[in-house]
């Protein structure tokens, strides 16, 4: 299975050349070959124009085993890779001179972030003729300050390496890479992203030459530890924590001051059940990496396994400091005020989970439950709606919605109308049923009522015998 990310960093001290219509321009988009001692072709990938010196951005993974290179433009001009002005193992980036003259530079994006179903362009060969393909974000995934991924599904799969991607204003915000798997097999997983342009060196006067194109080669060459990192963080998207866990150690053999394999590696210990090991790993991480977020997020619930929970607080606590926006720091810090019942820390902490968390529904049932012991009715009502308008699965929050609007007297129809989506979701669940059926009896809906109460005989009979005692006081 191939999965598709894009990864993008923030990026300062950039100047935009200029604006782009919403296509970006075939021109930007070169081929990159590299060449062998012989100099036949090797590798094929993409390359894009970033800047107006001439250099082009590309897949360092390209010129693996090669001793050279070239660009090809339209119409199968060729023009010699001259030198290696950057290069960044991890994302596999590579910076090159060449030998040509009008290339056409395109913007690279500034620090915006990119969005959840925004529509980006890939470039893809039909026919021989280049095209844009449109596709659409479907997920974020943060791994640390300098990588954010962005799962783009798997109609963007296909590109070669160094494939770019741009926005719908034409400028650039990712790359593709592949990278080869350790035992040597082929690539099974596409990345996109973007470096931060400050840390390119500059071309202007006085800077420092490039290295020799034989260089290029020879920094491939390399056993890094990104060779292992990726395969790693491949794995742990997909779950497989024991792959992850072989493949973030081999990184950590290479590099023992990498603290975002440290990260991985705590992550697929965390569900191992390893929870002393993953504690290990994450304050390694925090060594090299002081102000890594994620990291105080992992290690507040890797505390919480062990029962430390002052220890986990104050990690969270760091978390948020390190970084406002970080939801689910906040949605833990909040959980822990609601089991300590203290409701406007809890509150609190809610307000600050309830947008872009994986547990924002939790987060409104959270203050659904705040709202309703405080006997604030309508606000309990509207956030558990909220809940079950981000999660139509949300079983408790159709329960605890039911039973409000019963309790409320006059809202029965409202009241069995949700149970009853809240009992699909949980045929099993019988105190969803009983709320139901007295729902029904409110509604004078009688039947109802009845066929919910042969169904708690087999469910739970001391219920069904609850239940019949009221509907022989209605009578």
């Amino acid at each position: 299975m191939i999965i598709t990310f894009l990864i993008t960093l923030s990026l300062t001290r950039l100047t935009i050349l200029k604006a782009y219509a919403l296509i970006p321009p075939q021109a930007s988009v070169v081929t990159v070959v590299s060449l062998d001692g012989q100099g036949q072709p090797l590798r094929q990938g993409w390359g894009v124009v970033v800047e107006p010196q001439g250099l082009v951005l590309t897949s360092l993974a390209t010129f693996h085993n090669g001793q050279g290179g070239v660009l090809v433009t339209p119409p199968q001009t060729l023009h010699l890779i001259t030198g290696l002005v950057f290069q960044d193992k991890l994302q596999d980036l590579a910076l090159l001179t060449v030998e040509a003259e009008g290339l056409k530079p395109v913007p690279v994006r500034g620090s915006q972030p990119v969005k959840i179903n925004e529509r980006l362009w890939l470039p893809v060969r039909k026919n021989s003729q280049l095209i844009f393909q449109e596709v659409k974000v479907q997920g974020l995934h943060t791994i640390s300050p300098r990588l954010k991924l962005i799962e783009l599904g798997r109609q963007a799969a296909a590109g070669l390496p160094g494939t770019p991607v741009f926005n719908q204003q034409g400028e650039l915000i990712g790359m593709g890479h592949q990278l080869d798997q350790p035992d040597g097999g082929q690539e099974t997983t596409c990345y996109y992203l973007l470096l931060n342009p400050s840390s390119w060196p500059s071309m202007a006067a006085g800077a420092p030459k490039p290295l020799a194109v034989s260089d290029i080669s020879e920094s491939s060459h390399d056993l890094s530890a990104a060779t292992w990192f990726w395969p790693g963080l491949a794995a742990l998207v997909a779950q497989d924590w024991d792959q992850a866990n072989k493949q973030f150690s081999a990184a950590l053999n290479v590099n023992p001051q990498f603290p975002e394999a440290y990260y991985g590696r705590a992550q697929a210990r965390f569900f191992l059940k390893d929870f002393s090991g993953a504690e290990q790993d994450l304050n390694q991480a925090l060594k090299y990496l002081p102000d890594y977020d994620r990291a105080y997020f992992w290690l507040g619930k890797t505390l919480q396994r062990l029962n430390r929970q002052p220890e986990a607080r104050l990690a969270y606590h760091r978390a948020v400091q390190i970084n406002p926006d970080l939801a689910e720091a906040h949605f833990q810090l909040g959980e822990l005020a609601y089991q300590a019942r203290d409701w406007p820390r809890a509150e609190h902490c809610f307000n600050q989970a309830r947008q872009g968390c994986p547990q924002a529904a939790h987060s409104w049932y959270y203050l659904g439950t705040i709202a309703q012991s405080r006997r604030q009715t309508s606000q309990a009502v509207l956030s558990f709606k909220k809940a079950i308008e981000l999660n139509p699965q949300f079983f408790d929050a159709y329960l605890a919605l039911g039973k409000l609007l019963w309790q409320e007297g006059g809202r029965a129809q409202e009241a069995v109308q949700i149970l009853s989506q809240g009992v699909q979701h949980n045929p099993q669940n019988s105190e969803a049923r009983l709320y139901l059926a007295l729902a029904q009896l409110l509604s004078r809906d009688r039947g109802g009522a009845l066929e919910q109460y042969l169904i708690l005989q087999d469910l739970n009979p001391r219920l069904a015998a609850r239940l019949s005692q009221v509907m022989a006081r209605g009578r």
